[in-house]
C-alpha cells in the first residue's frame, strides 16, 4: 500500500496521470487542463481495453470518496452481467452540433461511474467530435456509438454511498478538495 499525491493505492488501482511520475501506471495528457480532458478520457478509454484480465473500472474525481462495501456489492451483483453495465448518476446531453455521436447520449456524472469488461470492449475509442467538449458526454457517447444505448445496463448509483467536494458522515467532516502539490 502507498500514497499517490492524496490517493492510497494498492495494486490493483491505475491512477491516469498528466505526466510520468512515481505511482503512475497510465500517462495520458501532457498538457493538463480542463479544455483538454476529453482528449485524456478518450486516452484512458484506449489503455482500459488493453486491460484484459480486468472485469471492472471505476472513474473517480480526484476529490470525491467512494464507499468501498458499495463498490464490492456492485461488483458482486453485476459481475459477469450477459450486457455492458454503466452505473452513475445520469445526466441525458442534447448536442446538435454532433448528431451523430453525442446528441442524446446518456452519460454519467462525473465524480463517479463504474462499468463492467463488456463495456470497455465495446466502448467507441474513435469516436470523432466537433470542438472540445465536456469528458463524461464524451464517455457517453464512446458508450452511446460503439455498445449501443439499448444494449447496455444503465444503473443509477446511490448517492449515498457517494461523496464529492467533502465528505460528512459519522460525525466527521473532509474537504476533498485536491490540494496542488506541483
Amino acid at each position: 500500500m502507498r500514497f499517490y499525491r492524496n490517493t492510497w493505492l494498492r495494486g490493483y488501482l491505475y491512477p491516469v496521470c498528466d505526466w510520468p511520475e512515481p505511482g503512475c501506471k497510465i500517462v495520458c495528457n501532457r498538457e493538463s487542463t480542463y479544455k483538454t480532458l476529453d482528449k485524456k478520457t478518450i486516452c484512458f478509454s484506449r489503455e482500459m481495453k488493453k486491460m484484459k484480465d480486468k472485469e471492472f473500472f471505476i472513474k473517480l474525481d480526484d476529490d470525491a470518496l467512494v464507499d468501498r462495501d458499495y463498490v464490492v456489492r456492485m461488483m458482486k451483483e453485476y459481475y459477469r452481467a450477459k450486457q455492458p453495465v454503466y452505473i452513475s448518476d445520469f445526466i441525458w446531453n442534447i448536442d446538435r452540433s454532433n448528431p451523430d455521436t453525442l446528441h442524446h447520449v446518456n452519460y454519467g456524472n462525473g465524480k463517479f461511474y463504474m462499468f463492467n469488461r463488456k463495456l470497455v470492449d465495446c466502448l467507441n475509442v474513435d469516436i470523432e467530435y466537433k470542438r472540445r467538449r465536456n469528458e463524461d458526454a464524451v464517455f457517453g457517447g464512446m458508450v452511446s456509438t460503439g455498445c449501443g444505448q439499448k444494449n447496455v445496463k444503465y444503473v443509477n448509483e446511490e448517492n449515498d454511498f457517494i461523496w464529492h467536494k467533502n465528505y460528512t458522515n459519522k460525525n466527521k467532516y473532509i474537504d476533498l478538495a485536491y490540494i496542488k502539490n506541483h
